[in-house]
């Protein structure tokens, strides 16, 4: 069984490399322009990787921030990624505004009540409040018949939106199709033609659509980070997580001096052991 189709099968959906070298043909930046990508189903990070090395390529300066729910394959972006923490989205706590680039492929399924995971994710990610710089590039990677769902929020949320789909070599195992855009500002209105465009798209042949192989002068530039990244975390604290920070600063040898302090036995030191960590909490 190939790579890809066994990952599938393991719920895992990771955009294979050659999709991916099309997708960033028509993605751009300034020379020396600071960029912030943001991938929060990042797997193993190889797709935001591949996006990061891009930008470098073409002079700009990216910063990789990826976000992965599964543990194993979070170690395994930590490696080659800037900045990874282990949850999913809900349970990042990361700066509003502070993201011009989000690369977004999503759990494929749908969810009990009818509703799409993708739809879920886009709409958490993308609203007014979000992550996102105004004007920030958005790549949205879901399967073809999915759009429907999306059409409406996608023509509320985004601006110059360009369709396409997988080459012909991968397009049978998932039907995925690629959907670029820009975060559009708050209070834009929804764009009604691009909505029944995607609906159609949704009904059609994958054949209406162009595949992400053919060559045209279409270009997606990253606007620059208007604000740092201060905050990138995750607020869900594991076990092993509160042991290592006590094994890094010698919690327990720390407190067994402290019991040894006479000031202790006389109740007169009130202070902690150490400066308190989030783990601790």
């Amino acid at each position: 069984m190939a790579r890809l189709e066994s990952e599938a099968k393991g719920g895992y959906y990771p955009t294979p490399s050659k999709e991916m070298a099309h997708i960033l043909k028509r993605v751009t930046a300034d020379e020396g322009a600071r960029v912030t990508l943001l991938d929060p189903c990042a797997g193993k990070g190889e797709a935001l990787r591949q996006a990061q090395n891009h930008l470098y390529e073409i002079g700009a300066d990216p910063v990789s921030y990826g976000i992965e729910i599964e543990k194993t394959r979070a170690e395994e972006a930590k490696k080659i990624l800037d900045h990874v923490i282990g949850c999913g989205y809900e349970d990042a706590r990361m700066s509003h505004s502070a993201f011009s680039f989000l690369y977004l492929n999503p759990p494929f399924m749908s969810l009990s009540g009818g509703e799409r995971a993708e739809m879920i994710f886009f709409r958490d990610l993308t609203r007014t409040d979000s992550y996102l710089t105004d004007g920030a590039l958005v790549i949205l990677n879901v399967p073809q018949y999915v759009l429907a769902d999306m059409a409406r929020l996608i023509a509320i949320r985004l601006e110059n939106v360009r369709v396409y789909r997988f080459t012909d070599e991968n397009y049978p195992l998932y039907k995925q199709v690629i959907v670029y855009g820009y975060r559009k500002k708050p209070g834009g209105k929804r764009d009604e033609a691009l909505q029944k465009k995607l609906e159609w798209y949704s009904r059609s042949s994958h054949d209406v659509l162009p595949a992400l192989d053919v060559e045209d002068c279409i270009r997606y530039k990253i606007p620059e980070s208007s604000r740092p990244v201060e905050l990138f975390l995750s607020s869900v604290v594991e076990p092993e997580d509160i042991l290592q920070s006590l094994e890094e600063c010698d919690f327990f040898d720390k407190v067994a001096d402290k019991i040894r302090d006479v000031k202790l036995e006389n109740a007169k030191a009130q202070n902690p052991a150490m400066p308190l960590k989030l783990s601790h909490y």
